[in-house]
C-alpha cells in the first residue's frame, strides 16, 4: 500500500483554503496547510495485485485499486457522519466502519467472485492479457463542495476475465456542513409518489429515454432512488447500470428541473429542508 499525491485534487483542495495531508494507513504523508482551515483531506493510494490457479490449472491474474481524496476534519471536527455514508456506499453496509477494513474488502477479490481466498497469492506483477486479467477500480471524489453541501462520488469500474464488457457505477454522498450530517433521501423527499412521477417525466423527455425499455419491479413501480446529489437547484436522481435498464442504457441520470413543477409541486415533492437548501421559491 502506498500514498501518491494527487496533484490536480490537491491543487483544489488548496484554492478552498483547505489543509491536505494526513496520514494514510500503512503509507507516509506529506502536508500542505493553510492558516485559516476549513477542511482535511488524504490523498490515498492502495493496490493490490494476486494471481491464481483455478480449477483447470490456468493462472489467473487481479489487479484491483482504490484511490481517495478522503475526509478527515470539517470545520475543525472530525467528519464521521460523511465517512459512515462513503463506507455505506462502497460496501452496501453499516458493517464495516473503519477505512483499511473497508479498502481491504474492496480490494480482495474472494469478497466479489466466486475464487477461494485460500489461493490467492498476492504478487508484484501480472501478465496484461484480458482473457486472464480481472481489474477492480474505486475511486472516491470530491465531486463538488458549496458553502453548505460537500458532495463526494464513488466512482467504480470492474471487468472479469474473458467478459465482454466490464461494468461501471458512480454513488453519491451528499454532506451538510451547516448541520454536520450526511443527506438521506428521506430528508429531502416528501412525496414519494409524486418523485416517481417527475423521475419517469424526466426519463422520458430529458433523456430521450424509450420506455419500453425499462426493466421494473414486479409491481410496476420504479424503485425509489438510492444514489442522488444537487446541482443548484436541480436535484439528480441517479439509477445504475441494471438497476432499472440493461447496459444498452447505462447509468441514468434524470435531473428534475424546478421551473417544470408547479409551486404546489415542488411543495408537495421536497421537504421545507430541502426547499431551504436547494433555495426553491414556491410563493
Amino acid at each position: 500500500m502506498n500514498k501518491n499525491p494527487i496533484f490536480a485534487l490537491l491543487a483544489v483542495a488548496i484554492i478552498m483554503m483547505c489543509s491536505c495531508g494526513g496520514n494514510a494507513p500503512g503509507s507516509k504523508s506529506s502536508k500542505s496547510s493553510s492558516d485559516s482551515t476549513l477542511c482535511q483531506f488524504s490523498n490515498i493510494k492502495y493496490e493490490k495485485m494476486f494471481s491464481y490457479c483455478d480449477d483447470d490449472g490456468d493462472t489467473l491474474y487481479f489487479d484491483n485499486s482504490f484511490t481517495a481524496l478522503w475526509p478527515e476534519v470539517i470545520n475543525g471536527k472530525p467528519c464521521v457522519a460523511l465517512q459512515q455514508a462513503l463506507f455505506r456506499a462502497m460496501t452496501d453496509s453499516a458493517g464495516l466502519n473503519q477505512l483499511d477494513k473497508v479498502v481491504d474488502f474492496l480490494l480482495d477479490p474472494s469478497n466479489y467472485t466466486e475464487v477461494d481466498a485460500k489461493r490467492l497469492v498476492p504478487v508484484k506483477a501480472i501478465k496484461d492479457d484480458d482473457n486472464k486479467l480481472s481489474t477492480s477500480e474505486v475511486n472516491v471524489i470530491m465531486e463538488n463542495m458549496t458553502d453548505r453541501l460537500l458532495t463526494y462520488r464513488l466512482s467504480t469500474y470492474s471487468y472479469m476475465a474473458g467478459g465482454a464488457h466490464g461494468i461501471y457505477a458512480n454513488n453519491y454522498a451528499t454532506y451538510d456542513l451547516k448541520t454536520e450530517k450526511a443527506i438521506t433521501l428521506d430528508d429531502v423527499i416528501a412525496d414519494t409518489t409524486l418523485l416517481r412521477s417527475v423521475t419517469l417525466k424526466s426519463i422520458k423527455q430529458a433523456l430521450d429515454f424509450d420506455m419500453e425499455d425499462l426493466i421494473l419491479p414486479d409491481n410496476g413501480l420504479l424503485p425509489l432512488p438510492r444514489d442522488f446529489f444537487f446541482d443548484g437547484s436541480v436535484l439528480h436522481v441517479v439509477y445504475q447500470v441494471y438497476e432499472i435498464a440493461s447496459y444498452a442504457q447505462g447509468m441514468i441520470d434524470a435531473p428534475i428541473y424546478p421551473y417544470l413543477l408547479k409551486p404546489e409541486e415542488i411543495k408537495r415533492l421536497y421537504t421545507p429542508y430541502a426547499r431551504e437548501l436547494m433555495e426553491l421559491d414556491t410563493e
